[in-house]
């Protein structure tokens, strides 16, 4: 395996200023909170190796493991929830993830000083950054399709957004596994449009869209195989989970 994949998750509800105290048992508890989110994701994927979580620092929270994909390959999800300084890590980063909460009054304001932070201190405009929007019950008229476009576009992000109804306890087509057990799942039941796709399995696409955007290549469901950009150019991988440019689902 060589240095493998970084993803860093920064916190929307970090504090922005050294002297700003937020209250970590209130955070944990929000729908957005990454830290959260990926106790519950991780735990949840089984055929997982390697997996380690560890408080680098107060700041950065890290959870490692390892896939099989086309080899076996080194993840790293580093959760950041400070943004009062520059984060080394970060610079080293092969995508940017953003868990945003859109029935949040002050999501938006929250997004723009994350998105300014980012501009300021990260390699953002080359790096790509996905934004999940979620929501249980309803969404804010602010945060409509047309808004969200607006405030990325102006910004000139690459990035990818989401949006999705979160459900603690859905039960989701697991990604990783129809591509580690060739006897899993109807390949039928792969959702191709990313509409079909529940909460956990966008999570699982953006993991794996990250490997195929560092290592150029793109997973074809039918043949369940990774198979090289220049194969897929010519018809390979057509139907695979790739994506780019902004899109707003």
């Amino acid at each position: 395996m060589d240095n493998g994949i970084l993803i860093v998750c920064f916190d929307i509800n970090s504090k922005q200023e050294e002297n700003q105290v937020i209250k970590e048992e209130d955070s944990e508890k929000l729908m957005e909170n990454p830290n959260r989110i990926f106790n519950a994701f991780l735990s949840n994927h089984k055929k997982l190796t390697q997996y380690e979580k560890s408080q680098i620092n107060v700041s950065e929270l890290n959870y490692k493991f390892v896939l099989k994909l086309k080899e076996e390959t080194l993840f790293q999800i580093r959760i950041i929830n400070d943004l009062s300084f520059i984060h080394d890590i970060s610079l080293n980063a092969n995508a940017y993830l953003i868990f945003m909460n859109l029935e949040d009054q002050k999501a938006r304001e929250k997004l723009e000083n994350l998105i300014k932070y980012m501009l300021e201190s990260c390699c953002s405009v080359d790096i790509k950054t996905y934004i999940i929007g979620m929501y249980k019950d309803y969404i804010l008229e602010k945060f409509n399709k047309e808004k969200i476009e607006n405030l990325t576009g102006e910004n000139y992000l690459n990035c990818e957004y989401f949006e999705i109804k979160f459900n603690d306890n859905e039960n989701h087509f697991c990604l990783y596994e129809f591509i580690l057990n060739k006897n899993y799942g109807d390949k039928k039941l792969y959702p191709k449009k990313i509409e079909e796709f529940k909460f956990y399995e966008i999570l699982e696409k953006i993991i794996i869209e990250t490997y195929e955007n560092k290592e150029e290549v793109k997973f074809n469901p039918i043949k369940r195989k990774f198979v090289d950009i220049s194969k897929a150019g010519r018809g390979e991988g057509d139907i695979a989970m790739s994506g780019a440019g902004c899109n707003i689902l």
